[in-house]
């Protein structure tokens, strides 16, 4: 326990220094569920899972973000396989992402693993560019048609290490960069700089407080070069593994307040509101988010029962 603290304290700490970061980063409880962020995750699943999440972004705002994803887990043994699909609606842009998921996991001491895990993933990016309000007819860019489409591959890695009360992850959610390019008649580059890759840095622990309330803490770090640092801080309070109810603080001056019930022993639900303080408050009512995950056929007691927030 002293070692998953002084781990934990480590990664809190790093939050005191400014480093350049970005992310593309924009689901709210992806601690609750956290192989929509990290692929190495899918390895402390045991049983097949199923997750799905929609997010409604900056509510009141023309053409805010919205998101809808759903998440497949299958274990075989050591090996986890899974499938992703997100959604992502953005003004005239419509972004799908299909991902395939592996990872494995290796036994260490007691009740430790370490899951290491990849994704190959393909982005169908479709502008629906009749929407755009345009000064010249003629533009060349607008010209053949109301759509634009175009397919960009990329791939994912990550490392994922947990035990009963503790995890930490490291994830590279794109390696490759794409860019829409119209010259020479291209629609899209696809090029391979470590300047631009995106490193996430997660890490929770479970402080079980008596035999009915846990107190689980999280941490998310984002890092890019160019840009600043982006961090999240999570906290909730879990009364007889059923409810929980939380607060996460994004340091994009966004807050967010969190619920979640264990509805049957099989399916979990949670919703979450957040608030942005910042400029764009004062034109928005909130985000709204919820996620259901159902677990098949679910065992009485894990072995490992790893802190999802």
């Amino acid at each position: 326990m002293r070692k998953n603290i002084l781990v934990l304290s480590i990664v809190l700490f790093a939050l005191l220094f400014k480093v350049d970061a970005q992310s593309q980063f924009h689901k709210g409880m992806y601690m609750m569920h956290q192989p929509f962020m990290n692929p190495a995750t899918i390895g402390s699943y045991e049983r097949f899972t199923a997750a799905m999440l929609y997010k409604t972004q900056w509510v009141g705002y023309d053409g805010a973000p919205k998101v809808g994803a759903l998440n497949l887990i299958k274990p075989f043994g050591s090996s986890v396989v899974g499938l992703s699909v997100i959604n992502d609606q953005v003004g005239i842009d419509n972004n799908t992402e299909i991902s395939g998921s592996y990872a494995y996991r290796f036994k260490l001491s007691g009740y430790s693993r370490l899951s290491l895990g990849m994704s190959a993933s393909v982005n169908l990016l479709q502008s629906n560019l009749d929407k755009v309000d345009i000064f010249d007819v003629n533009d060349p860019t607008y010209d053949g048609g109301n759509t634009s489409v175009h397919t960009e591959p990329n791939f994912k890695f990550g490392a994922y290490y947990f035990n009963k009360n503790f995890y930490v992850g490291i994830a590279i959610p794109n390696i490759l960069e794409n860019k829409i390019s119209f010259e020479n008649g291209k629609g899209g580059q696809t090029n391979f700089d470590y300047k631009t890759m995106h490193y996430y840095l997660n890490s929770g622990y479970r402080f079980i407080l008596n035999e009915k309330i846990n107190l689980n803490v999280s941490t998310l770090i984002k890092h890019v070069s160019g840009s600043s640092l982006q961090y999240d801080l999570n906290a909730q309070l879990e009364f007889n593994r059923k409810f929980g109810i939380g607060v996460s603080y994004r340091s994009s001056k966004e807050l967010l307040g969190i619920l979640s019930y264990q509805l049957t022993p099989d399916l979990k639900m949670a919703y979450a509101y957040e608030f942005n303080f910042d400029k764009i408050g004062n034109y928005s009512s909130g985000s709204h988010e919820i996620m259901l995950i159902y677990q098949f056929n679910p065992p009485k007691e894990s072995i490992i029962s790893v802190p999802r927030f």
